[in-house]
């Protein structure tokens, strides 16, 4: 988004195109929570309209956009960013889990916490789901649990979303009775049915049922269907 909304202020022919273009990208810093970026920004772009001469209206703008392009090559796209958090905290899930209530506890600890944490054991998506929330909302306070999407044929689940980052994070927990082939036509099918920018999927294959972990990401990170973006983690271990 950072790079559209940069590319549209420095093909923009009119001071007007220009300012709206300027505006958008203003919005779009605001609203990723970088508002010193955001000033920053209106001040560079700031454009003086030559009333007396096209040639120094022209040139003025010409200025204009050279500085804002600088200055947004700088900055890090704040889309990429979250997206980067996101990807680490999935690929970190299972020190949360190990932290929370696998390794040991301080004497002093109450004996409702000694109890309550020391029972957890994770048996399906749903409860991947509750501790992946409780993970994520300090970082994505939007983060929100189960949405039910009209695909146009039949509704789809999304399992967890955040709506700031346009991310849908699909949930497995395989089973014994689960193959590798049905896990794979779930994710096809959830690929081509969920309207989000961003999809990420985890596993839990608890029942250890897919034979090539590297080979399982890269048939499905490798491919793009409707420019969402597709990634994949897999976690195979007991310390979740």
């Amino acid at each position: 988004m950072l790079r559209d909304l940069t590319e549209k202020i420095i093909n923009a022919e009119t001071v007007q195109i220009y300012e709206q273009a300027e505006k958008e990208l203003t919005d779009f810093l605001y609203d990723a929570g970088k508002p010193s970026e955001a000033r920053k920004l209106t001040e560079i772009a700031a454009v003086r309209n030559n009333r007396f001469s096209r040639r120094g209206a022209e040139e003025d703008l010409a200025a204009a956009k050279e500085a804002v392009a600088e200055y947004c090559r700088l900055l890090p796209d704040p889309e990429n960013t979250a997206t980067e958090l996101i990807a680490a905290m999935l690929e970190n899930f299972h020190l949360f889990c190990k932290n929370l209530y696998k390794t040991g506890m301080h004497a002093r600890c109450s004996d409702g916490i000694k109890e309550h944490l020391t029972g957890f054991v994770i048996e399906n998506e749903y409860d991947l789901q509750k501790l992946m929330i409780a993970m994520l909302s300090p970082v994505f306070p939007d983060v929100r649990a189960e949405s039910v999407q009209d695909s146009g044929h039949h509704a789809v689940r999304k399992d967890i979303i955040i709506d700031s980052d346009s991310a849908v994070i699909e949930l497995k927990c395989t089973r014994e009775n689960m193959t590798e082939r049905q896990l794979s036509e779930e994710i096809a099918a959830d690929m081509i049915h969920y309207e989000c920018r961003r999809l990420f999927f985890y596993i839990y294959d608890k029942a250890d049922i897919i034979h090539n972990m590297v080979s399982f990401k890269e048939t499905y990170e490798s491919k793009s269907i409707d420019g969402k973006s597709v990634m994949i983690f897999i976690y195979c271990h007991s310390d979740i």
